[in-house]
């Protein structure tokens, strides 16, 4: 089983899928990240250099790289059109220290959509965002995209694997976990980010009463295989029974909770995204739109999800899972499957 949190939590959050997976099949997570380009823009035309003269941009939740493309692209075009095509600019990737920073270099380095250009240098941090991963006042410009719905860890047992099947003091538990890694996460950018700069964050949301991500279809879907693959012998009760997706999908007043102030850090920006299901509106009803969904889900998910098997056994489960019966089963039906969400904010360093 995997380790424990310090705080007493369960599994530590892994990184997504590598191997150029989630490059290849995370359009829709690049599709939430559209949303809040122009506020990238904005932002990026006051970001403030270090003494150095350079301008720290710090990607907060990379992955592979191929999503982080358009933004960084963004923030260096308006950084060096306001400031003059000198202006140098250091962009930092962030993750989780098993993350495939070999594709995330391969992609910055390679891809034609690529942010390099002369004056602009690219590093890596493999930790944790809920911990300061800079020193303090050193970033001028921050971006996070679909990535702080997961927490650090599993706080506690679920009836299911979704965290929206919680209720009672099970969803108590888990939403004062996710309050404590939210605040965490803004503490910590709070202390890395220089006066005057900025922090924008789009991310997966919920609405309310009862709480839903948008998702809970796909993974119904995902339970009734796992039930199949038990009653077929490919797994055992006992695992299935163990596993939990380290994942919440917070309301406004979650995302708005954190008093900020005392950090110097101001919500300067929030907006409410009714994204829907881009992958429907790329594919329609059909087999493409089958096996879109399926690789969506098993690069977004699989590994958090399975992360208590083998390796080896985890990509046996994870084919059968999503890239056979999920996919028989969405190609089976009409219509959309997702009713995302997001969340998309900007915080301001003030003092």
């Amino acid at each position: 089983m995997p380790d424990t949190d310090p705080d007493g939590r369960g599994a530590h959050m892994t990184a997504m899928e590598g191997g150029g997976r989630y490059n290849a099949h995370a359009s829709a997570q690049a599709a939430s990240a559209e949303f809040a380009l122009d506020l990238l823009r904005e932002a990026a035309r006051t970001a403030p250099p270090g003494p150095e003269g350079t301008v720290t941009v710090v990607d907060y939740g990379a992955s592979e790289g191929r999503n982080s493309l358009a933004p960084m692209a963004a923030a260096v075009e308006t950084l060096q059109g306001v400031q003059g095509a000198e202006q140098s600019v250091l962009v930092v990737h962030t993750d989780l220290p098993d993350n495939d920073f070999s594709s995330l270099f391969r992609t910055v380095a390679e891809d034609p959509d690529s942010y390099r250009r002369p004056g602009v240098y690219t590093a890596a941090i493999g930790r944790s965002f809920y911990e300061q991963l800079l020193p303090a006042g050193t970033v001028g410009l921050g971006w996070s995209s679909i990535a702080v719905h997961w927490l650090r860890a599993a706080p506690g047992a679920l009836d299911g694997f979704w965290p929206t099947v919680a209720t009672g003091e099970q969803a108590a538990v888990w939403e004062r976990a996710a309050a404590s890694d939210w605040a965490a996460f803004l503490t910590a950018r709070a202390a890395e980010l220089r006066p005057g700069a900025r922090l924008v964050v789009v991310s997966g949301a919920a609405s309310g009463h009862p709480r839903r991500s948008g998702a809970e279809p796909v993974m119904e879907e995902l339970a009734r295989g796992l039930d199949v693959l038990v009653g077929s012998g490919v797994l055992d009760a006992a695992e299935r029974d163990a596993m939990v997706v380290p994942a919440w999908y917070r309301t406004e007043a979650e995302w708005r909770a954190p008093s900020t102030a005392d950090l110097g850090l101001g919500l300067e920006r929030f907006e409410s995204v009714e994204l829907g299901d881009p992958l429907w509106r790329r594919y329609g009803d059909g087999a493409d739109y089958a096996r879109a969904v399926a690789a969506a889900i098993r690069v977004s998910f699989g590994q958090p999800l399975l992360q208590g098997l083998e390796p080896q056994r985890r990509a046996t489960v994870s084919a059968a899972l999503f890239d056979d019966h999920l996919t028989r089963a969405i190609a089976a039906t009409s219509g959309p499957w997702f009713d995302w969400r997001l969340a998309v904010m900007c915080f301001a360093r003030e003092h």
